[in-house]
């Protein structure tokens, strides 16, 4: 609901898709260091690792891909303000 009021300032979804970007590629680094940085106490078995690890880097891709689109959308929106 709140992404439908953007979708008519493309500048507005520009820089939703740059943060959506940001934050799928901070939560790539979180993933791909999470085997070294996972807290002690966290220690429930290497299955548990691996989900949460896996779950962290599929949420990433989905932001990245999210971003993507919204970039591509907000693109293709300002192209048509410009005719």
């Amino acid at each position: 609901m709140i992404l439908r009021k953007i979708q008519n300032d493309p500048a507005k979804m520009t820089s939703t898709a740059m943060a959506f970007i940001a934050i799928g590629l901070s939560l790539i680094t979180i993933g791909i260091t999470w085997p070294k940085a996972s807290p002690l106490l966290i220690h429930a078995g290497t299955d548990w690792n691996d989900f949460v690890r896996g779950a962290i880097l599929g949420f990433a891709i989905v932001l990245e891909i999210a971003g993507v689109a919204f970039a591509a959308s907000a693109a293709a929106a300002k192209k048509r303000q410009a005719q």
